[in-house]
C-alpha cells in the first residue's frame, strides 16, 4: 500500500482544521456543545427533505483552461430511463483513438445531490485525465430506495459497454469513482459487477460502512480523532452533523429491513473484496467515515488487494465540493487523473 499525506497549506497547528475550513465552520455559529452524544430523535416525517436537497447543491467553480464538450443523453435501463452527462475534451472528441473512461457517481447521502452540482469537477477531470467522463443521474431515495441507485450505476456501465464504439471508449481501461454516497455506490458496483469490468475504483471519502456508530468492530467515537484543543468543539460539531445525517439517510435509503451490517449493503463487511480492482482511497482527517474507511483499507491489505491512500490533513467531509475555493480539491482531481491515465 502507498499512502500519501497531504499537509495543510495554511494552518500550522497539528490536528486542526485548515484555515478556510475553520472560517466556514465559525460562520455557521456556535457549536452545539452538549448534544454530541445524544441519540438521533428526529422523526422521519419531520425531515425537511427539500431543504436538505437545496443545501447539498454546492457547485464548485469552473477552473478548466481547455474547451470541454458536455452532452446529455437519456439511456434505457431495465424498466426505466435515466439521464447521463458526458464530458469530453474538444481536441479529443473526434479522435479515432480509444480513450479511457471515468464513470463519476455524485454524492448526496442517497437522498440528494445531482450531476449538475459536480459538473465542474467532471469537466476538470476530463481535461486533466483525457478520459471520457460520464456521470449518471441515478434515482434518489426515499422515492427510490435501495437497491435503485446501485441498479442505475450498474445499468450505466452496461450501456457504456454496449455503446463503447460510439464514444471510442477502451473497455479495458474503465474506472469508476464517486464522493461520499457516490463512493459507496462505486465500490458496491465493482463488488456486484459479475464481469468485473472496472480497472480502478476511487471512493472519495466514501461510505464504506453505513452503520458507523452502531455495534461495529472499531466502535466509532469522537475519541478516535486527534483534535487541536482550541478547535475541538468545532471539529466535534462537524462530525456530529454527519452522525445525525447518516442516521436519517439510512432510514430513507434502506426501507425494507436491510441491515447496515450486511456485506451486500456496507462494503466493509463484504465477503467479495477479491472482486475489487485497484483501489484509490481519498480520505480527509476530520471525515465522519474516516474510521470505518481505515478499517476497510486494513481488510483490503489483509486480502492482498492493491490499494493506495491519499490523505488530506485539516479537511473534512465535503471538501470535494469546493473546487476553485479550496486548493486541495483541485489537487485531489489532479491525483485521480494521474491514476486514470495510468490504467
Amino acid at each position: 500500500m502507498k499512502k500519501v499525506i497531504k499537509k495543510k497549506l495554511e494552518e500550522t497547528k497539528q490536528h486542526a482544521f485548515e484555515k478556510k475550513v475553520l472560517q466556514r465552520e465559525k460562520a455557521k455559529g456556535a457549536p452545539r456543545v452538549g448534544e454530541f452524544y445524544k441519540e438521533n430523535d428526529i422523526l422521519l416525517e419531520d425531515i425537511d427533505l427539500g431543504q436538505i436537497r437545496i443545501d447539498m447543491k454546492r457547485e464548485g467553480e469552473d477552473i478548466t483552461t481547455e474547451e470541454i464538450i458536455e452532452t446529455t443523453k437519456i439511456i434505457p435501463l431495465k424498466d426505466h430511463m435515466i439521464e447521463i452527462t458526458i464530458y469530453e475534451r474538444k481536441d479529443q472528441k473526434d479522435s479515432k483513438e480509444k480513450r479511457n473512461l471515468a464513470l463519476f457517481v455524485h454524492g448526496g447521502g442517497f437522498i440528494g445531490g445531482d450531476v449538475k452540482t459536480k459538473g465542474n469537477q467532471c469537466r476538470y477531470l476530463a481535461q486533466q485525465s483525457g478520459a471520457v467522463v460520464v456521470s449518471p443521474e441515478y434515482r434518489l431515495a426515499p422515492e427510490t430506495p435501495y437497491p435503485g441507485a446501485e441498479e442505475d450505476v450498474l445499468g450505466t456501465i452496461d450501456w457504456l459497454e454496449d455503446n463503447a464504439d460510439r464514444f471510442n471508449i477502451d473497455t479495458d481501461k474503465m474506472a469508476i469513482m464517486g464522493e461520499s454516497a457516490g463512493g459507496h455506490l462505486a465500490v458496491n458496483a465493482c463488488l456486484k459487477d459479475k464481469k468485473q469490468r472496472m480497472k480502478l475504483v476511487v471512493p472519495v471519502y466514501g461510505v464504506m460502512d453505513m452503520s458507523v456508530a452502531e455495534d461495529t468492530p472499531y466502535n466509532w467515537d469522537y475519541s478516535l480523532y486527534q483534535m487541536e484543543e482550541e478547535q475541538k468543539d468545532y471539529i466535534m460539531n462537524r462530525l456530529f452533523r454527519f452522525k445525525e445525517l447518516n442516521d436519517s439517510m439510512n432510514e430513507l435509503y434502506l426501507q425494507n429491513g436491510e441491515s447496515t451490517l450486511d456485506g451486500e449493503i456496507s462494503p466493509l463487511f463484504s465477503e467479495h473484496l477479491d472482486c475489487l480492482p485497484k483501489v484509490l482511497m481519498i480520505e480527509a482527517e476530520f471525515d465522519y467515515f474516516k474510521i470505518c474507511n481505515e478499517e476497510f483499507v486494513k481488510k483490503l491489505e489483509e486480502q492482498g488487494k492493491d490499494v493506495d491512500v491519499i490523505y488530506y490533513e485539516g479537511l473534512d467531509h465535503g471538501f470535494f465540493d469546493r473546487l476553485g475555493s479550496l486548493p486541495q480539491t483541485q489537487d485531489c482531481i489532479d491525483e485521480i487523473a494521474k491514476y486514470i491515465k495510468e490504467m
